[in-house]
């Protein structure tokens, strides 16, 4: 099997996943809102946001797709490089078709195409303010985000047993407590210092938000996320259940 054939395989699994999940939103996001319209007497405007969503289901489906698809592509004799290079394409694939995708809906429900009713995208408006090619580039980012963690999580999870597993997870719930306990302890000029390292990350100014900031600051985190995957699963073997 070759990166191409890998590809392909890959995105056309990815892609029929994405057209249910945008069968199971359109039934839960979409129509149960507007039959709850109907036979409501209330005149405001009910949203629906269809960025949460969308971001929770590119994890999942990253998450879930580490473990069958290694396999496969180990036993049709790819290297560990190309599997991953096969799982980043895909992904960046999907980020940028979804994010089209659910923008483009997003445009056909706005105006008065349905009174009452809109999809959302808050997060992303208050950055993007409008501006499509923007909320694209911005929505896209976010999805690697979401894939990025999907991979590596999936990659530890299947990398790392027992006692060790344990350990990090541990070591993960630990960063929140070590971060408020140095806040403390620095008094008000360390929290200070931290609340404008915070807003430097997410672009936050006093004219209001900018998206290059935080672009830079998701894309060190997408990288982060995929230099470590890269590294759990270099050494990674297939794991056989005794009978």
């Amino acid at each position: 099997m070759k990166f191409k054939t890998a590809l392909q395989y890959r995105v056309i699994y990815q892609v029929r996943s994405l057209a249910i999940y945008f069968g199971f939103y359109a039934l839960f996001g979409i129509l149960f809102p507007l039959i709850g319209l109907l036979f409501s007497n209330d005149v405001n405007t009910v949203s629906s946001d269809a960025v949460i969503p969308c971001l929770v289901f590119m994890g999942i489906l990253s998450f879930l797709g580490v473990n069958t698809d290694f396999k496969l592509f180990i036993q049709n004799g790819l290297s560990r490089w190309t599997i991953f290079l096969v799982n980043f394409v895909s992904n960046a694939i999907l980020s940028l078709v979804g994010s089209l995708a659910v923008l483009v809906l997003i445009k056909v429900f706005s105006g008065n195409f349905i009174s009452h009713f809109q999809l959302s995208m808050k997060l992303i408006d208050v950055y993007a303010q409008g501006n499509f090619f923007m909320s694209w580039l911005l929505f896209f980012i976010l999805l690697m985000l979401s894939g990025s963690l999907g991979l590596l999580a999936g990659v530890f999870n299947d990398r790392i047993d027992g006692v060790k597993k344990l350990i990090v997870l541990l070591l993960l719930l630990m960063i929140p407590i070590l971060l408020g306990t140095i806040a403390q302890l620095g008094g008000a000029p360390m929290r200070l210092r931290m609340l404008h390292v915070l807003q430097a990350m997410v672009g936050y100014q006093s004219t209001g938000f900018t998206v290059p900031p935080l672009l830079l600051t998701i894309s060190c985190f997408v990288g982060i996320n995929l230099g470590l995957a890269y590294l759990l699963n270099k050494h990674r073997e297939i794991k056989r259940v005794n009978a």
